[in-house]
């Protein structure tokens, strides 16, 4: 059975009621055959199907089966988040998911004039999003077909702790899912994404497609930027600064909303904080209002998401600023730390500073929970490293989150792929230094720093990195 998203006016596999068939009901017979089932399994999703006849109008890339008074249909929705999916639903029947999971939608609908009595199960799978749906026209849709439906997951080998953010190749979005799979089968434990409230106030599209694969074969960690380390974040166009009036209010009410559209296992208010807070200390207190307020709402939209905030620990270290984060730890339940092993203009030249730099954070906080949310190495010789240096560093990194004296709770790699042109991503870090932006004594090594960390290339080849790191997975 091929099922792919034909109609996407409507979501929905069984819209040749209302406006993608030319018959809009199908005939009613009064005694409808006892049904006999058919099996159908692509190795991950499992479901029967009646043996109806199929339905007038067919199409090859759905399933719809019809006996006259009910009708079965099955449709495959490729890369589509599942959520998307059924605020579509929801709006165009009037009706909530709920059941196991929130994966089922009773709804009645008349299209011709008769009353068709409908559930309709969605469900993500291997990545795709499929619904299955009964309707019927005179009795009560049995669920049995939707309720035996499952799904299997692949047996994945997972490295305790490991973590990365999966970088798409040649800084490509439609990149972000491969990239997603490919992580996940390479030992990867959690997966993290960053996000601008800007991006996503009002409009969810871009957090659906990114958080969904993300959470489906392992932990998950999101993070919403209000400090973009040495500069504001973007906001909603009605706040310049997080300690504006209001700001507290709205952005822990988007935080708690996003919490609880996809829970998942940490949220993290960033980032790099302190590299901000350190020439603003003015702005400490409201920062701090901030994650109270904000923490005290994701906990009660989900109690089991862990809530932090993000600093430095090598700037922090240089500017004397390792009390910001202690200041900030009582408002959060755990600390992230960024932590890069470089001296001077982002020179790694000393893989054994970079390792001590790993086992040094637990100490800022004593005794509070963390998680070093950035770490890696550049492989380029720009900046006094290699590849061969940046294997030997990943070769340290596996030895540190196996080590029993290792008390984070995950330890992330960035990233998987390196960026193609990192202008841009320098440039968004300059914005009360636009002097810089024209100084290649800076811009040059700057850049070359940001896109040489990951274990990949930007075209997805391997660096020596990634084969140690397939080695340890």
């Amino acid at each position: 059975m091929r099922v792919f998203l034909i109609c996407p006016a409507l979501f929905l596999a069984f819209i040749l009621f209302s406006g993608c068939s030319q018959n809009p009901q199908p005939p009613l017979q009064q005694n409808p055959i006892v049904p006999t089932y058919s099996n159908y399994s692509d190795g991950y999703l499992s479901f029967s199907y009646p043996d109806w006849p199929d339905a007038e109008k067919k199409d090859q890339n759905y399933l719809v089966k019809n006996n006259g008074t009910c009708v079965f249909a099955a449709a495959r929705y490729p890369s589509v988040p599942s959520r998307m999916l059924k605020d579509r639903l929801e709006s165009e029947f009037g009706s909530s998911f709920s059941g196991n999971g929130g994966e089922y939608l009773d709804f009645a609908m008349s299209p011709g004039g008769t009353q068709f009595d409908a559930r309709t199960r969605v469900i993500y799978c291997n990545y795709d999003t499929y619904s299955l749906t009964i309707a019927c026209t005179g009795e009560t849709p049995g669920s049995s077909f939707l309720t035996a439906a499952s799904c299997g997951k692949r047996n994945l080998t997972v490295v305790q702790k490991s973590a990365l953010i999966p970088t798409p190749t040649n800084d490509n979005p439609s990149g972000i899912l491969p990239a997603i799979r490919e992580a996940r089968e390479n030992g990867v434990d959690v997966l993290d994404w960053y996000f601008d409230w800007r991006g996503l106030d009002g409009n969810w599209t871009a957090s659906d497609f990114i958080m969904e694969p993300l959470s489906y074969e392992g932990r998950s960690a999101a993070m919403v930027e209000v400090i973009h380390t040495s500069v504001l974040s973007k906001y909603p166009e009605r706040f310049d600064s997080f300690d504006d009036p209001g700001f507290a209010d709205e952005f822990s009410d988007f935080s708690a909303a996003f919490v609880a559209r996809y829970k998942p296992d940490y949220y993290f208010v960033g980032s790099e904080v302190d590299d901000y807070l350190y020439s603003h200390r003015e702005k400490i207190p409201a920062f701090k209002e901030l994650l109270r307020k904000t923490r005290e709402k994701v906990k009660a939209a989900n109690p089991a998401t862990k809530f932090g905030f993000t600093v430095t620990y090598h700037d922090a270290l240089k500017n004397n600023a390792t009390d910001i984060a202690r200041t900030l730890a009582p408002e959060a339940d755990l600390v992230a730390f960024t932590s890069y092993g470089y001296h001077d203009m982002f020179d790694f030249d000393n893989v054994s500073q970079g390792v001590s730099y790993l086992e040094g954070v637990k100490d800022v906080v004593p005794g509070k929970p963390y998680v070093i949310i950035e770490t890696g190495w550049s492989s380029s010789t720009l900046l006094n490293s290699s590849e061969e240096k940046q294997a030997e560093f990943t070769e340290a990194y596996f030895d540190f989150i196996r080590a029993n004296t290792t008390d984070a709770e995950f330890v992330k790699w960035w990233g998987l792929n390196d960026g193609k042109d990192c202008t841009e991503g320098a440039e968004s870090f300059l914005t009360e230094h636009p002097e810089l932006k024209d100084d290649d004594s800076f811009m040059v090594p700057f850049k070359e720093y940001l896109c040489s960390l990951a274990l990949k290339r930007s075209d997805g080849t391997p660096k020596k990195a990634w084969l140690v790191w397939r080695e340890n997975s």
